[in-house]
């Protein structure tokens, strides 16, 4: 199964820690003092991943199979335009964040939910397992690929709810729900950074989230990016440092980042 790099800011430290020492062995052997504050810094952020994982409720059996086919898949580039460059399964939002979404769910007593960014369907998958029989989730993909593999498995899975995957830019989806009956109790962003403002402005607007909704927004800590001073800063990375200062100043939310992962942001709608 493939290994996954690191893409999460306790992660990447744990690398970049290891990479120290290893790169610095012959100078700290003389130093054992500073060699063992590094590694126990080290241990300190590789540790904590591994230990909320073992002490996280176990994936259901739909969801371990969905994580494998994914982890397996061949995300690479293919040449139609139709597909999203650069899909990787490092994208899988995986078992501690699926657990937390499936909480949420539950928590809430969400019967509506929404979803920006399907990739593979596993955080779709993970919220749909926490509705009820009368429960509906609409999940929007641009990527037709991506939209498939997670039709697929969703389909396969054991649910009582409804899940539908919409094809195309989200942007447009959120328009056509505009006069839904119904507001969404609960919506998930996992998409292109750069729009993740449009999107919670946009759902706002439309009134498509009820009062006392919750958003929940992926990826807020964008690899610490967004809060370290080093070099150029990627195009997702910018878009989510606008998309952190306007939420801290939309009066219509009250909201927590929580350092879960790259960065998960919960946003109640108050007004």
């Amino acid at each position: 199964m493939k290994q996954l790099r690191p893409i999460t800011p306790i992660t990447i430290l744990a690398a970049e820690l290891g990479e120290i020492i290893t790169d610095n062995a012959k100078e700290l052997s003389s130093n054992p003092e500073i060699l063992r504050r590094l590694k126990r810094c080290k241990d300190l952020a590789g540790g904590l991943d591994p230990y909320i994982e073992r002490h996280t409720s176990a994936e259901s059996d739909d969801l371990r199979r969905l994580n494998e086919a994914t982890l397996s898949f061949d995300w690479d580039d293919r040449d139609e335009d139709t597909y999203v460059k650069g899909l990787e399964a490092e994208m899988l939002s995986g078992h501690v964040e699926g657990q937390f979404l499936k909480i949420l769910v539950s928590i809430t007593n969400a019967k509506r939910v929404l979803e920006i960014g399907v990739f593979s369907g596993y955080s779709a998958l993970a919220m749909a397992e926490a509705l009820p029989s009368d429960g509906e989730l609409v999940a929007c993909e641009l990527d037709p690929r991506a939209a498939d593999f997670a039709e697929r498995h969703i389909g396969a899975a054991h649910l009582n709810c409804d899940v539908s995957v919409k094809i195309g830019k989200a942007i447009d989806t959120i328009a056509k729900l505009k006069d839904s009956a119904h507001p969404f109790d609960l919506v998930f962003i996992d998409a292109d950074k750069p729009s993740y403002k449009d999107y919670v402005k946009t759902i706002l607007d439309y009134g498509l989230i009820k009062i006392g909704g919750l958003f929940v927004v992926d990826n807020t800590l964008l690899q610490g990016e967004v809060y370290i001073e080093d070099g150029d800063m990627s195009t997702p990375a910018a878009g989510i440092r606008e998309f952190n200062e306007y939420l801290t100043n939309e009066p219509r939310v009250t909201q927590v980042l929580i350092p879960l992962r790259d960065g998960v942001t919960l946003a109640q709608r108050i007004i």
